[in-house]
This record gives structure tokens, C-alpha cells and sequence, in this order.
């Protein structure tokens, strides 16, 4: 039988062997694709998750049992990033056109539908992602978390240290941003918000 997420966190606090492996195991591809979505390049993504992993092993004794195992690492990996890209003053990441995104492979599944189908996902797809990175960059934040990590609004309000109000309505402000910029742009027809 498979510990809950707290009970493996507990193990990794008492150093249980291979505990904190199986926390790497667990958590290390979803890890990933938090760093590639801020760092945009597969070797530095692979890097800020080694030592994001570092780093949450060396804090394992200040996790708290009443914080969810995923959101307070999560915290920890996505710190970590936003560090890197302020050491390297890399503000802007690199185009979301990228076949190999997260995001494209998540918008466009080109197994389950046809071809015409397919293009007119991929072209929505790159519209999604071009009005997303117009947006500031605490909307983005929690849209990418919603929609794409698939957090409930409790995790975001426990990553984001706030009550979870306020993150309904970041979320409702954000959509509807995001929803303005397609419209500005023509993805979407106007219509009344």
C-alpha cells in the first residue's frame, strides 16, 4: 500500500530509507513541468529540479503536517526558479511556440481528433499562449496553476499563503483579463463580459 502524502513526508523527516526517493518519484515530473514553464529550456529545467530537490530535503524538518506535502514543495521548486531567472535577468522567456511546451502538448492532442482539428487546436493553442504571456505575471501565475496543474483553489490559497476569497477572485480577475486580451486580439468574438 502507497503512503498518503503526508505520511511519506513524515518518513522523509525521520530520513526513512528511501523515503525521500520515493518523494522524488513522485513529485519529479510535475516539478518539471513548473520549471519548463519558467525557464523554457529542457537542461535547465532538469537542473532547478535537482536542486529545488536539494533544497526541499534541506528543509524537510520545517514542513508542517497541516501544510499539503505538493503545494509547500511546490512553493519551494517555483521560488527556486524565479530565483534563477532574477540571477540571469532573464525576463523574458523563450517563444511559448515551442512543439515540445507542456502547454502545446496539453492543448493539442493530435491522437484523438483529426488533422483540420488538430491545426485549429494547435492555432487556439498559440493564441492561449501568446494572451497569456501578455498578461501580468501574478494572473498567469494562477491560471498556469488552475488549468494546467490542475490545483484546487484550496492548494493555490495554500501556495499562495492567502484565503481562498482571495484567490477566487484573482482567478475570476485573471480569466477575465485573459479573456479581454483574445477578444482585443480577435481570437474571440466580442462579446459582453
Amino acid at each position: 500500500m502507497d503512503p498518503t502524502d503526508r505520511q511519506l513526508m513524515e518518513a522523509v523527516q525521520r530520513d526513512e530509507p528511501l523515503a525521500f526517493e520515493r518523494f522524488v518519484r513522485q513529485y519529479q515530473r510535475r516539478f518539471y513541468r513548473v520549471a519548463f514553464r519558467y525557464l523554457r529550456e529542457h537542461q535547465a529545467a532538469l537542473d532547478a529540479v535537482q536542486e529545488a530537490f536539494i533544497k526541499i530535503h534541506q528543509a524537510r524538518h520545517r514542513w508542517e503536517p497541516r501544510a499539503q506535502p505538493f503545494t509547500w514543495a511546490y512553493r519551494i521548486v517555483s521560488n527556486h526558479c524565479i530565483d534563477l531567472l532574477r540571477k540571469e535577468s532573464k525576463h523574458k522567456a523563450e517563444s511559448l511556440d515551442d512543439e515540445d511546451s507542456t502547454l502545446s502538448r496539453v492543448l493539442v492532442d493530435s491522437k484523438q481528433i483529426g488533422p483540420d482539428q488538430a491545426m485549429q487546436k494547435k492555432q487556439l493553442g498559440d493564441s492561449i499562449r501568446r494572451a497569456l504571456e501578455q498578461l501580468p505575471e501574478p494572473q498567469k501565475e494562477i491560471l498556469v496553476l488552475r488549468h494546467f496543474e490542475e490545483m484546487s483553489l484550496q492548494e493555490i490559497a495554500d501556495h499562495k499563503g492567502c484565503p481562498l476569497g482571495t484567490v477566487k477572485s484573482a482567478l475570476h480577475r485573471a480569466t477575465r483579463s485573459l479573456k479581454q486580451v483574445l477578444v482585443d486580439t480577435e481570437v474571440l468574438a466580442h462579446e459582453p463580459m
